[in-house]
């Protein structure tokens, strides 16, 4: 077995791959959370950054920028750290002055929404961290524009500049300057990575590690299953009658385990198999002995017309007065013997047509009574030769059942035509019905008796198949080719119903069906 293509390998590979995206989503997650707390943090606690600064220092003289106060702002904000990063901007976002060295600013103008967002959300209460002004749309923390980049923004602290009562713009300080930017990612990254990499790891080795328990052990039952039928058609189980599970659960398992469910219909399926194997068995071995049967029954009228034939063809160097009769007797036999073979041929094919299956009924409501005496009479002739007599009972016109009247008619003629070659002279054959009910359903019970010579006790269950003679048949050297009651038995499949035997030798034999009965 290739291990790369096998199920559990599969399913831990793909647990695997799963635990590596939930990793990396996982340190995503990790260094934006950080990043936004760290923000959060950092915004709060200097949100009165820009507000003590202006009250401190008036950076506006008659309406202008005092240049001094500014250069001493920035010296004061420069003794605590490069951390700030300080503007002074007008009511439409002009730039008017900063705090860095020329070429460091991008942007000459900057979005004064999230400024007075600020101030605005300043004025009604002070934040806190992870916390939402109510009747704000806006939350900690606040992005502004950097100018030092045209497309960031960065946490900030403003303040209104005011002169008389005037407002006249605003001090803009970006917390976090540029330089700790740097200095914060690369040590936050290399951080990150270092953290992030020891739990990718670890939580490698372990999904490795589970994953390999975890599928093995659900997957225990399911390659215990591929190894038996992998062994059964190897060893080809059916040809030896031998089952998935020795002793298998007659009663399907519960619902919910999926691979003892399939345990079992594949243990089912192996029982099917092993019947369908042994039924094609016995089929073949039929088909042989039908053929067999058939090319004997074939070859004694055959040699007996072909001889007889012979005979005529020599007798026409005979004088004609000398050959008249010798001919007529020769042609009689040779026709006896075209006849038989005919009939052997045709009851061949019949029998090969009902068992492929492809017959369909025409059902309707049929007199049996009546179907009954018409047999007769088309018996009569040969009944009184045989010197037999024929009777039905009742002679009731109203008994119908429901059936395919040109194959109940082959039913009963084929076993009358039986009954008369078993009875022996001054014997009685009777075709009677009766009236009961099956499964809650009314039918009629249909027997063909006869008094013959009976049929053996140990012959009884063969008595149906194709070929078959009792040994104390009757017409034992006769050329009759003992398919009539195989095609019985299997018109009266074609109706759903079967045909049963009883028989005491010496004292005859009686066959009985029984047919829906029709209501009108």
């Amino acid at each position: 077995m290739n291990i790369t293509s096998s199920l559990a390998t599969r399913i831990i590979g793909l647990f695997i791959a799963l635990m590596v995206i939930i990793l990396l989503l996982f340190a995503w997650f990790i260094s934006q959370s950080t990043v936004h707390n760290q923000q959060v943090t950092t915004q709060a606690l200097h949100q009165e950054l820009a507000k003590n600064m202006i009250k401190e220092n008036q950076l506006f003289t008659k309406g202008k920028i005092d240049p001094v106060v500014l250069d001493h702002v920035f010296h004061s904000m420069m003794l605590l750290g490069p951390a700030f990063e300080i503007y002074v901007v007008d009511l439409s976002g002009n730039i008017l002055a900063f705090s860095a060295p020329e070429g460091k600013v991008k942007r000459r103008k900057v979005d004064v929404i999230p400024l007075k967002q600020f101030i605005d959300k300043q004025s009604i209460n002070k934040p806190s961290v992870g916390k939402q002004v109510i009747g704000q749309k806006v939350s900690w923390p606040l992005l502004g524009d950097d100018p030092r980049h045209l497309l960031r923004t960065k946490i900030f602290s403003a303040a209104l500049i005011y002169q008389n009562q005037n407002q006249l713009g605003y001090l803009y300080v970006i917390i976090g300057s540029e330089l700790q930017d740097n200095l914060d990612q690369n040590l936050l990254g290399s951080k990150i990575a270092t953290q992030t990499g020891a739990i990718f790891i670890g939580a490698l080795l372990f999904a490795l590690l589970a994953s390999i328990i975890i599928v093995l052990a659900i997957t225990k039952p399911l390659r215990a299953l591929n190894s038996k039928v992998v062994s059964y058609h190897k060893n080809q189980g059916w040809r030896q009658g031998a089952l998935l599970d020795p002793s298998p659960n007659v009663m399907p398992p519960a619902p919910g385990n999926e691979v003892a469910q399939l345990n079992h219909v594949i243990n089912q399926m192996a029982v099917t198999i092993n019947e369908q194997f042994e039924q094609l068995a016995t089929i073949d071995l039929q088909r042989k002995e039908l053929l067999s049967y058939i090319s004997h029954d074939l070859r004694t009228p055959l040699a007996s017309l072909t001889g007889y034939l012979e005979t005529w063809q020599q007798q026409q160097a005979k004088p004609v007065a000398q050959r008249a009769s010798e001919q007529d007797h020769y042609i009689d036999i040779a026709l006896k013997n075209a006849k038989t073979l005919s009939s052997l041929v045709e009851q061949v094919f019949e029998l090969a047509h009902l068992e492929t299956g492809s017959v369909e009924l025409d059902r309707e409501p049929v007199a049996v009574a009546e179907l009954a005496q018409d047999i007769i009479e088309s018996f009569k002739l040969r009944a009184q030769t045989a010197q037999v007599t024929l009777t039905v009972s009742p002679r009731d016109s109203s008994i119908q059942v429901d059936a395919d009247i040109a194959k109940l008619e082959r039913v009963l003629g084929n076993l009358v035509a039986n009954a008369i070659r078993h009875t022996p002279p001054d014997g009685q054959i009777e075709i009677t019905f009766e009236s009961i009910e099956l499964e809650h359903q009314p039918r009629i019970l249909i027997r063909v008796s006869d008094t013959g010579a009976g049929i053996p006790k140990d012959a009884l269950p063969r008595v149906f198949e194709a070929h078959f003679r009792a040994a104390n048949a009757q017409d034992g050297t006769s050329q009759n080719a003992g398919l009539g009651l195989a095609i019985v038995k299997e018109l009266l499949a074609l109706h759903q119903t079967n045909i049963t035997v009883s028989s005491i030798e010496r004292q005859g034999t009686t066959f009985s069906f029984s047919l829906p009965q029709y209501l009108i």
